[in-house]
């Protein structure tokens, strides 16, 4: 095709003779030929800008590597509560941010799940004043060795090309809890939950949903809960032994 189109350019203004044929035909060869990869190039780019344009945001979840079950409150009335870091990266251009719109966590296989109800900064520390270095306008937990800073709910933005990291926090117990009351009913304080969760191998099971990319399920298998150790303690860590996650759009 190339060949047919210098033919016909050159027949416009003929040379006169077969070597300066031959020349006007390959200057002019040259000519289509870089012309016709610059034509398809910026085809391919707008495409590709289209393309993204579409898509969005594309929000990359990294699996957790623990979870952290921690006491609020005394007596009575203290319920359990779950950590889990949600690191993401949005590999989108800063054009296409995007928010997570909810999560929610099972703690056990089968089981109801918890809505997520603000983020914590963890802090592993014996220093017997903690609680004196509570952030302003956090709500800090002390515990022997932590330091729970829960910042409440907030909106988690996640911009194109940034990096988020944050400890999302789930009150494990009934009024908190999206199931049938039955199912709710054994996570009412921090000693009913604890020894439903304790009951069988650790697998908490996190759903996340974003406005732009769509959800995600997040698992963690770990050690079984020491429940000695966790009611003495008021807290423990479970390492994330087994991960996994899914739900990442196709395209």
């Amino acid at each position: 095709m190339i060949e047919d189109m210098a033919n016909l350019m050159m027949d416009d203004d003929p040379p006169t003779t077969p070597a300066e044929r031959e020349r006007v035909r390959d200057t002019w060869h040259r000519r289509i030929t870089i012309g016709a990869a610059g034509f398809f190039l910026a085809v391919m780019l707008a495409a590709i800008n289209a393309f993204a344009a579409l898509r969005g945001s594309v929000i990359v979840v990294q699996p957790p590597e623990q979870a952290i079950l921690y006491r609020d409150g005394v007596g009575d009335k203290a319920v359990l509560t779950m950590a889990m870091r949600l690191a993401t990266i949005n590999a989108a251009d800063s054009q296409h941010g995007d928010v997570l719109m909810g999560a929610s966590i099972a703690p056990i296989a089968g089981g109801p799940a918890f809505k997520f109800a603000g983020t914590v900064k963890p802090v592993f520390t014996n220093d017997p004043d903690a609680a004196s270095k509570c952030d302003i306008g956090a709500r800090c937990i002390t515990l022997p060795g932590l330091l729970a800073i829960e910042q409440g709910d907030e909106i988690i933005d996640i911009p194109g090309g940034a990096v988020r990291s944050p400890y999302l926090t789930y009150p494990i117990t009934d009024w908190n809890c999206d199931g049938n009351d039955k199912a709710c009913a054994q996570f009412g304080t921090f000693d009913e939950a604890v020894t439903a969760i304790a009951k069988g191998p650790s697998r908490f099971a996190v759903s996340v949903n974003f406005y732009s990319d769509g959800k995600r399920r997040i698992t963690c298998e770990g050690r079984k809960i020491d429940l000695a150790y966790l009611r003495k303690t008021g807290w423990m860590t479970v390492s994330c032994k087994k991960t996994d996650v899914s739900g990442a759009p196709i395209l």
